[in-house]
């Protein structure tokens, strides 16, 4: 036998160890991690046990948040994370739990309708094995489904989204409001079991319904002020690269330039030289056809694409690769010049690093850029090998190991597209990778 608030306080151990688990187990462990955490385990009874068992709400109150609060070292203890890392984490699993508590509330009170249930309401007594009868099986039956599917409902919604990487925070003063919420609504739960009316289900019903919205609602501010800091980080990487693009195509203008005019100069210091030095009109030929390549210059009435298209067909030309393009460069002319730098040359950059690796009959890219019915249609098409991932959000996924720093081109194409009003697609097929955008013309 041991006392009702012992066992609860066993109980709650064992439910806030396994919700941290769950948001744990991908982050980065230390050595021995197994024994360390079953360690902890064997710690945290050994401190509800040593705490006295009292009668008192405010008192339960405290001896709850308090065993949360030394699981916190425990999980430092267990894992090679920053402290800020640890207590996030820490609180997530500490509203899982009490999210699975109000649940599990829930539907005692709808089952037993009227009476007392066995698990969640705090009253005086022992907690007693003999007697266990077949109505406190059923009651802890219910008990272990309410956390299982509490537990894997918010484990799927919040607690996949953690991985191995920092947690990085907007503001961390958010976060502390967050745990204070959270302990007020511990707080003012544990107010309502002590002193309401618990043979009357609907009041327990409504105190069950609104501590899970609360942890619901916290939750999702939680794992928001991540969602947040990405996007903002994702937003400046973004930003940082258009101010890159707009740099290069001013030297690129300038390189390009230069370029057209030292080979247009070659060519008529090569006429000169053969005829002095007696060279054959073939020989003449070969040395312009040699040369020629770098006196590209692509026409598509749009300077920028026009800088765009040169420079990438030079690169091409390098690589072996056979660059295609129908293009009415004015259908593009409302667009900013470092978009319309930034867009073609990341569609091309990420179409050649898909090529070169192919056979030579296989390296060709295709661009096809025209209005169709007051639209601008963005066609980038080339062959591909392997095996393409997409996310979320139907693009394709960086093969390059460092995610961190890769796969912003696509994302930067989508954003320009969208800044426009305009959408981007990709699709695949038959070994083909299709880019398609369209933006309404202005």
């Amino acid at each position: 036998m041991m006392p009702i608030s012992l066992f609860y306080r066993l109980l709650f151990v064992a439910e806030l160890f396994i919700a941290e688990f769950l948001f744990i187990f991908r982050r980065n462990k230390r050595s021995l991690f197994p024994l360390r955490a079953a360690g902890c385990v064997l710690v945290g009874a050994a401190i509800a046990c040593a705490l006295p068992s009292v009668y008192n709400v405010f008192y339960t109150s405290f001896t709850f948040l308090l065993l949360f609060a030394m699981t916190l070292p425990m999980l430092w203890f267990c894992c090679k994370e920053p402290w800020i890392n640890i207590f996030f984490c820490g609180l997530a699993a500490f509203g899982m739990q009490h999210f699975a508590y109000g649940m599990t509330n829930l539907l005692m009170s709808l089952i037993v309708w009227g009476q007392s249930p066995l698990f969640g309401m705090y009253f005086e007594g022992q907690f007693s094995l003999e007697n266990f009868d077949k109505y406190t099986l059923l009651l802890s039956l219910i008990y272990l489904l309410a956390y299982f599917v509490s537990y894997t409902l918010l484990y799927r919604l919040f607690g996949k989204k953690l991985s191995s990487q920092k947690i990085k925070l907007k503001n961390t003063s958010v976060l502390l409001l967050v745990g204070a919420a959270l302990i007020v609504d511990i707080v003012l739960n544990a107010v309502v079991v002590y002193f309401a009316d618990t043979d009357n289900p609907i009041m327990m019903i409504i105190n069950s319904v609104y501590g899970n919205l609360c942890c619901l609602f916290l939750l999702y501010i939680q794992f928001g002020l991540i969602r947040s800091r990405a996007l903002e980080d994702e937003l400046g990487f973004t930003e940082r690269l258009l101010r890159e693009k707009e740099q290069q195509y001013k030297l690129s203008k300038e390189s390009i330039s230069l370029i057209n005019y030292k080979c247009h100069d070659l060519r008529h210091q090569i006429h000169a030289i053969g005829e002095n030095k007696g060279l054959s009109d073939e020989t003449i030929r070969e040395i312009e056809s040699a040369i020629s390549i770098y006196d590209a210059n692509i026409r598509t009435d749009n300077e920028v694409l026009d800088i765009i298209l040169t420079e990438k067909s030079l690169k091409c030309a390098k690589e072996g690769v056979t660059l295609t393009c129908v293009a009415d460069g004015r259908a593009i002319d409302f667009m900013e010049r470092a978009d319309v730098y930034s867009l073609f040359g990341n569609a091309i950059e990420n179409a050649m690093e898909a090529v070169v690796r192919l056979p030579e009959d296989k390296r060709t890219i295709g661009i096809v850029l025209r209005r169709v019915a007051g639209m601008v249609s963005v066609n980038v098409h080339n062959y591909y090998d392997g095996k393409i991932a997409f996310d979320s959000d139907g693009l394709p996924v960086t093969t390059k190991g460092d995610r961190a720093f890769h796969g912003f081109g696509i994302r930067s194409m989508k954003q320009i597209a969208e800044k426009y009003k305009g959408t981007l697609s990709v699709s695949t097929s038959d070994h083909t990778f299709t880019l398609n955008i369209l933006i309404p013309c202005r």
